[in-house]
């Protein structure tokens, strides 16, 4: 019965009732009767002590075993309610970072046309060194621009699949024009890789864990910043692994990191990368890891699926 009404629709399973309570009745006087040795009063009430107790053992063990799976199938639906609540969260707090966003764009482009203009009249009469301090700050507002043209057009198109270590190089290099006061160590894969196109949304939730790691490492390094770069390609996987030597997260932390906005102690830190960084590499189907070394500093890893990318072209 508990079967039943577990697995069958409600009239059925009523029915069911009926017909089991029916034919329980009928076994008043239609049954066929235990062999006795002769009339023997008190094995006919053993026997039916020992029928009690088998009906017991059964209506236990049924019930046991029911109830415990409904349990299970509790526990399991309120974990996954409380992951879609969670992702509800985070979705919301992208969303209106996406309104944000798209108004501090319009707000910034006639703002950032203006510096240029006026770095490019400085340049007419500025030094050698004033000079070299011009275009710098031409190619930094040039990468705002660049910024803001992608954030108004969105994730774009398709990109044409390249070696990953190709394309790690080409965006580096524009990050290293941001950072020039980073050295990178690079480690693992150096050249070519598995064949990718790497979604737009990629490289933001990269470099946001790259940057992070850069300025831990300027917290404690003197006359330049290391951040240790690790590329490797796995069974179905593409891992970039970041590594600074100095800094160390907490407990709380290490359990809200990607889910909620993190305490920075950056001066112009907004807490925000790793939520991004995490939320992006969600959506791409990727995962994202943050743990302590034991030798010191903080351990950022991002893997990412090949979706049956052509792992042979990988170069060692």
């Amino acid at each position: 019965m508990l079967l039943g009404a577990r697995l069958l629709p409600p009239r059925q399973a009523w029915a069911l009732a009926l017909a089991s309570l029916a034919a329980y009745a009928l076994l008043f006087n239609w049954h066929l009767p235990w062999p006795l040795a002769g009339s023997d009063a008190a094995y006919a009430f053993q026997l039916h002590l020992m029928g009690m107790w088998l009906t017991f053992a059964v209506s236990v063990l049924l019930l046991t075993g029911f109830v415990s799976y409904l349990a299970t199938l509790l526990l399991r639906r309120e974990a996954a309610l409380a992951a879609a609540r969670e992702a509800q969260l985070r979705n919301e707090q992208l969303v209106g970072l996406g309104v944000q966003a798209a108004a501090a764009a319009h707000a910034l482009s006639t703002p950032l046309a203006t510096l240029t203009l006026l770095c490019d009249e400085l340049l007419h009469d500025a030094t050698a060194t004033q000079r070299a301090d011009l275009q710098l700050m031409q190619r930094q507002l040039q990468l705002c621009r660049e910024a803001l043209v992608q954030l108004k057009a969105g994730s774009g198109g398709a990109a044409r699949p390249l070696p990953v270590c190709t394309q790690l190089a080409q965006q580096l290099q524009g990050w290293h024009s941001t950072r020039p006061d980073v050295q990178l160590l690079r480690h693992g894969l150096t050249e070519g890789g598995p064949l990718l196109a790497l979604d737009a949304r990629f490289w933001p939730a990269f470099f946001n864990l790259l940057n992070n790691a850069a300025d831990a490492a300027g917290e404690a390094v003197s006359g330049g910043r290391e951040v240790a770069l690790t590329v490797a390609v796995e069974p179905g996987w593409l891992r970039l692994e970041t590594h600074n030597r100095h800094g160390r997260l907490s407990a709380a932390q290490l359990q809200h990191a990607g889910l909620a906005p993190l305490d920075s102690a950056k001066p112009a830190g907004l807490g925000l990368g790793v939520l991004l960084s995490h939320a992006t590499l969600s959506q791409l189907g990727g995962e994202l890891k943050l743990d302590n070394d034991a030798a010191g500093g903080v351990r950022a890893t991002l893997r990412l699926p090949l979706d049956g990318a052509d792992a042979d072209t990988a170069d060692h």
